[in-house]
């Protein structure tokens, strides 16, 4: 039942597909660790933290805020700091608030205020440039300071030390009015400026978290008297419209004081960094004070950060052009820490994506064109910019290396570059790929054998003025595919009848007759062979494959007598089997190969 074919009558299976057949580039899942901590020196004891142009640190050690500067890569969702400025001459900087306010020419102006307790003074500077505008004059140990986002231009201040709160108006940079008793905070963020709708009109109110107290104090502005006071555990900081405490995060509704408390303990702190997780918490962990990323109540605790102080969140975000303003996208977020133990800032974000794996050029089973998998031994055709200018075509056999000057190499490493984020290839352990055909726009090979198993082994290929291109493939054991006379794949398949005449609609293959099936992708043999190289003319030996395949004639399964390469053809493989004696007649009865669980092309037979 073995025909050993002229090499001319299906010389097209080593060329055939010269066609545009299209693809589109490969993407490969990458898995990361879930956080990247990176770490930028400050002053000494830094404290309060705030986000104007970049970063500010209140270094409450040597009397300076440290000014940084940010740069971000939306593709890659990070965000990278550097120190820009230092502003010395602060007494004991403590709280940090970033407000605005308009110049007389209607410009607006960011400012940082920064509490001083020990000189009873708020420094106001202006940035990006860092500039001292004002120091005001306040009440007796000035702890917490907040912005007003009811009324830009207005900050308020809590007196830890004379039980005031003060409001201060940045325009004229002077105290405007003083409320007095009102227990004052030593929370970093103990205050907080919030909006209530109360008969249809909004009020703005200060909350003041009194940890001393126990009590959260929350006071109306306008008309500068107290709404209510909560008793709460040890309440340090708030943040928007919650407070936290010894009991959990406390929110309270600023319209209708309804209170709903977390499930989480101890808080000290708390922000929302997506993805990172659903909030950010300073609190007490193990009996220390840690800081823990939260995911629902499941804390994962940031051993690099000790004795934190103070964080806030931000988030990167990539703009396209499909607006005015362009519509902008968050594709990543980041959470800033302050560290007295260690004097630096910690970044905290999720670590860089590499890159999608090199997809230069793609590459489809030599047969079927199917992408995705390729077998070793097997035939593919890669289509890509050559750099030649006519078609080369093989003469030889083996299978040269280099045809029309143009190599390709399989196997090496991938690498990558963490300073430039860019994948590189090393050659190292490649084995050059045999070529039958070169054209300007695709090369077929053949996948040399023994090539190693994986999902992402790079293929390099090499142009005549030395310019090179890469991809990687996934190499699996079997990747069968069938030929056709359309040399797409598709339609009459590249068969014998068992008088080894060519199959198609007028000469059919008779039921309980045996037919030669070819295709590529039957993975190892036994023998093995080597790159290039065909099985013997004289079928001595024959090779056959390792994996037996299945065929079935009409959805029905076939009797399948060898699974051998063809003698005379590298990489192609011939099936012969028998056309099952039920199989309904046509012009156009489907044929398919199975091996190793992965199926081939669908191509037709004619049945009589």
């Amino acid at each position: 039942m073995i025909k050993l074919i002229k090499r001319w009558k299906f010389k097209w299976l080593l060329t055939a597909g010269v066609n545009a057949a299209l693809f589109t580039a490969a993407t490969l899942a990458q898995t990361t660790p879930p956080i990247q901590v990176n770490s930028y020196p400050t002053g000494l004891k830094p404290a309060g933290l705030a986000y104007g142009a970049g970063p500010v640190v209140a270094n409450s050690g040597d009397n300076s805020l440290s000014f940084f500067q940010g740069t971000s890569n939306p593709q890659l969702g990070q965000v990278v700091f550097s120190p820009s400025k230092v502003v010395s001459g602060i007494p004991g900087p403590y709280a940090l608030a970033v407000c605005y306010r308009f110049s007389l020419s209607d410009v607006e102006q960011t400012l940082v205020l920064a509490t001083s307790p020990s000189d009873n003074s708020v420094t106001v500077v202006q940035i990006p440039d860092a500039t001292v505008v004002a120091k005001i004059k306040v009440g007796l140990q000035p702890y917490s300071v907040a912005c007003s986002p009811s009324a830009p231009g207005q900050a308020i201040v809590s007196n830890f030390g004379d039980s005031t709160l003060m409001v201060i108006d940045l325009n004229s940079l002077t105290v405007t009015s003083t409320i007095a008793g009102i227990p004052g905070s030593r929370g970093l963020h103990g205050v907080a400026v919030n909006i209530a709708q109360i008969g249809g009109q909004a009020v703005p109110q200060a909350w003041v978290a009194v940890s001393d107290a126990n009590v959260l104090t929350i006071v109306d502005l306008t008309n500068s008297h107290v709404v209510a006071s909560f008793p709460i555990q040890n309440p340090i900081n708030v943040r928007v419209t919650c407070v936290t405490a010894a009991s959990g995060m406390v929110c309270i509704n600023p319209s209708t004081l309804q209170v709903t408390i977390s499930a989480i303990p101890n808080v000290l702190d708390f922000v929302s960094a997506y993805p990172l997780g659903d909030f950010e918490i300073l609190g007490s962990l193990g009996g220390a004070t840690s800081l823990a990323l939260f995911s629902g109540n499941t804390p994962t605790v940031v051993p690099q950060v000790t004795n934190p102080a103070d964080m806030v969140s931000g988030a990167i975000f990539q703009c396209g052009s499909g607006g005015i303003p362009p519509p902008c996208t968050t594709v990543g977020s980041y959470l800033l820490v302050t560290s007295a133990d260690s004097n630096n800032l910690f970044l905290i974000q999720t670590p860089a994506l590499p890159p999608s794996l090199p997809s230069d050029f793609v590459v489809g089973n030599g047969a079927s064109y199917a992408r995705g998998t390729a077998a070793p031994g097997s035939l593919l055709s890669a289509f890509a910019s050559t750099g030649v200018s006519q078609n080369f075509f093989t003469s030889s056999i083996p299978l040269p290396s280099t045809l029309g000057g143009v190599t390709l190499r399989v196997g090496g490493t991938l690498n990558l570059d963490t300073t430039s984020n860019k994948w590189t290839y090393s050659p190292t352990g490649s084995v050059p790929a045999p070529l039958s055909f070169v054209s300007p726009t695709q090369i077929n090979f053949q996948i040399p054998p023994g090539t190693s198993l994986g999902n992402s082994v790079p293929a390099q290929l090499t142009k005549p003025d030395g310019s090179t291109l890469l991809t990687t493939l996934n190499v699996v054991a079997t990747a069968p595919g069938i030929f056709s006379l359309l040399m797409n794949g598709q339609g009459q398949g590249a068969v014998l009848n068992q008088d080894y005449s060519l199959n198609f609609g007028t000469n059919p293959a008779p039921r309980g007759g045996v037919i030669q099936i070819y295709a590529t992708g039957a993975g190892a043999t036994n023998p093995p062979m080597l790159p290039g190289e065909a099985a013997p003319v004289s079928g001595n030996p024959l090779v056959f494959t390792q994996v037996q395949p299945t065929v079935t004639v009409g959805g029905i399964s076939a009797r399948v007598f060898y699974s051998i390469m063809a003698p005379g053809f590298p990489g192609v493989w011939q099936v012969d089997a028998e056309v099952p004696q039920n199989v309904v007649p046509g012009f156009a009865v489907p044929l398919v190969i199975s091996a190793g669980g992965v199926t081939s092309n669908t191509v037709t037979i004619a049945v009589q």
